[in-house]
């Protein structure tokens, strides 16, 4: 017999895994950056309100919606959709602009949300889907400073 098929791989005896990485869906760690987040602002004394959005929008994206949300988005209910665009997008974008910004945030981020993250079913579809939200944001925020006709 020779020394390959007496001892086994070292990854199948043994599987390294961190205590402080463990393996957690994607929307798991949505919930918990979405309730650290907030609490990093306010504990660090950050007053910026493009950061209190970000922070707003993930907490209310992911650690303060309930299961019955989460159902409802999956089947396109649109007063689901609709109330939760204005629970997540339409608070951070009242934030960064105003009342304008309350509408135009709840309005997207319910568009965003019916797209059902752009297809995909693996990673990219979760990541797409919140880039599409921060940049939003990002945007809502910095429209502030464009030049207006009036």
């Amino acid at each position: 017999m020779s020394v390959i098929t007496r001892f086994p791989k070292l990854s199948t005896v043994v599987r390294p895994r961190a205590w402080f990485w463990p393996q957690l869906h994607w929307w798991q760690w949505g919930k918990l950056v979405g309730a650290l987040l907030p609490l990093l602002c306010w504990l660090s004394g950050v007053h910026h309100p493009l950061a209190w959005a970000v922070a707003l929008h993930l907490f209310c994206d992911f650690t303060a919606q309930s299961a019955a949300t989460v159902t409802g988005k999956e089947h396109h209910e649109w007063r689901i959709l609709a109330y939760h665009g204005f629970i997540a997008g339409g608070w951070p974008g009242l934030l960064v602009a105003g009342l304008p910004g309350l509408l135009i945030g709840a309005v997207t981020h319910s568009l965003i949300d019916a797209a059902n993250k752009f297809g995909f079913d693996d990673w990219r579809g979760p990541v797409l889907d919140q880039l599409s939200h921060v940049l939003l944001i990002l945007l809502l925020h910095f429209s502030a400073y464009w030049p207006t006709p009036w």
